[in-house]
Order: C-alpha cells, then structure tokens, then sequence
C-alpha cells in the first residue's frame, strides 16, 4: 500500500457538486471507460494549468489526499482509480470552468475542519505556508496515514462540539 499523502486546493462549488456529493453515474452512457462499472463516484481532477503532471503520474490507489479551501482542510480521503480523461469528458460534464484529462476517483471520503497551520505543524511546514496541489516529501511524512486521518478526525470531532461553560 502507497504512503503518498497529496495537499490539494479545491473549488468549492465544484468541490461539493463531485466530491462532498457523490455523482450518479448511471444516466450517462457516454462516460469514460474507467468509470464504465460504475453507478455512482466521487470525483476530484488536477488542473491540466497546474504543471504538475509528475505529481497526478504518483497517485495510486489508496493514497491518502487533504483537501483545503482558503486557510481550512475540508476533508481527507484516500484516492480509488486515477485515469487520463483525453475527451475531458468529466470536467465537461460535471464542473464549471474547470477543463482538464486528469481525473481520480475520491474513496473513504471523511469532512474535516482543521486549520491549515494544524495540517503544517503535521508536516513540519511553517504556520503560514499555503502548498498548491502538491505531494508531500517522504522524509515529512512521518505518521502512518491512518494514524494523519484520525488525528484530523479527532481534532474537527473536538473543536466542534459545543464547550462546557467552566
């Protein structure tokens, strides 16, 4: 099993129309091969603009991906398939202004809400770096995935019940 952890920027609109709600699949015929068996996916991309084609090519199954907004990690999830989407057939049908072939299926969607200085400490960036979509160094990487998720979990499940008045 990988140990990739990805940082990626999302759009929010976009964001929640394919990867907070998962998409039915099952009224389009026309949809790629590597979603043929498919009735429904979550479905996130990277921007063909971005110029990170190395860090799409490293995705595998299974990583594990943090998905931010502004100075907020939104959710973690781990990554299913990955597929060059040559027609662009998913950001075509799926997203507003967002054209790109570089398409992944999104599993074990988890909602967080951790500050982004929270997910910095976690890799040992500065309090106030801001990543882009990226994929973490190995040698930052010093947790297993299961062990980065819960930390999360456990931090957004604590922060966001309501505080007993002393």
């Amino acid at each position: 099993m990988s140990a990739n952890v990805f940082l990626v920027p999302i759009d929010p609109e976009n964001f929640d129309r394919t990867v907070r709600s998962t998409v039915d699949l099952t009224d389009y015929d026309d949809r790629p091969d590597e979603l043929a068996d498919a009735d429904e996916a979550r479905l996130w991309a990277v921007d063909d603009d971005s110029g990170n084609g190395s860090t799409f090519d490293r995705m595998e199954s299974g990583d594990l991906v943090l998905f931010y907004h502004g100075d907020e990690y939104v959710a973690t999830a781990r990554i299913g398939a990955t597929f060059v989407d040559e027609d662009r057939w998913v950001s075509g049908t799926f997203w507003t202004a967002f054209p790109t072939t570089r398409v992944y299926t999104v599993e074990s969607f988890t909602p967080i809400s951790v500050p982004k200085r929270g997910v910095n400490t976690i890799f040992d960036y500065s309090a106030s770096y801001t990543p882009g979509f990226m994929r973490v160094a190995d040698g930052r990487v010093t947790r297993d995935l299961s062990t980065i998720e819960s930390a999360l979990d456990a931090y957004t499940k604590r922060n966001s019940e309501p505080q007993a008045e002393a």
